[in-house]
């Protein structure tokens, strides 16, 4: 019974960190207010983590981190090829790994909240940034395969870099703003249609 009460209670205060870390961001959160949030004392948090990184890190870990990374990776090369996705049946490999990805997201969706949005402070502070980087290079390597002459400027990777930086962005509010399944899916499915086919025409 002791040990039931122990797991709920460090439940509550996961879920609680969860909420706060993806609403305020890992600087501003406090314990004392995830412990409010929680329903439990500040001093009983302790009991369960040494401190706020601890807490933090066990809400958000380099294997999390690494599974999105992935993710992402593995969808951006599912294009390989591929010079319309709209010519791609809804079987593509490209459609089943972006429904992968999505699934991950509204699974952990607070989480990815805080990793892509809310993340400043910790050690995955640059995370967004690097994963901005992550898909400049991607795109660009990928119409250079279907264009080998492709030659890439500072002002078209200065204009990549806004595309992905919105990319991102949409993604955390979508995730931040909507609960529902349906209304996240919507939200993201129109939005990608719309970065698919501007990024292809940013390439032609």
């Amino acid at each position: 019974m002791a040990q039931y009460l122990k797991d709920d209670v460090q439940e509550s205060i996961t879920s609680a960190a969860l909420t706060i870390f993806a609403r305020k961001g890992y600087e501003s959160a406090t314990m004392a207010e995830i412990a409010r949030a929680a329903g439990v004392s500040t001093g009983n948090i302790y009991r369960y983590f040494a401190n706020k990184d601890a807490l933090f890190y066990g809400i958000v870990d380099d294997g999390f981190a690494r599974a999105f990374t992935i993710l992402l990776r593995r969808r951006v090369k599912a294009l390989d090829g591929v010079e319309d996705v709209r010519a791609l049946p809804p079987t593509a490999a490209y459609h089943l790994i972006s429904e992968e990805l999505l699934r991950f997201c509204i699974e952990n969706r607070l989480r990815v909240v805080i990793l892509l949005g809310r993340a400043g402070g910790s050690r995955y502070e640059r995370f967004s940034e690097e994963t901005v980087e992550r898909l400049i290079a991607l795109a660009i390597e990928h119409f250079r395969a279907l264009d080998p002459c492709l030659s890439v400027t500072e002002a078209m990777r200065f204009n990549l870099d806004q595309i992905y930086q919105g990319f991102v962005r949409t993604m955390v509010n979508a995730l931040a703003r909507f609960e529902d399944e349906d209304a996240i899916q919507e939200a993201v499915h129109g939005y990608s249609k719309y970065h698919l086919a501007g990024l292809r025409s940013f390439f032609a």
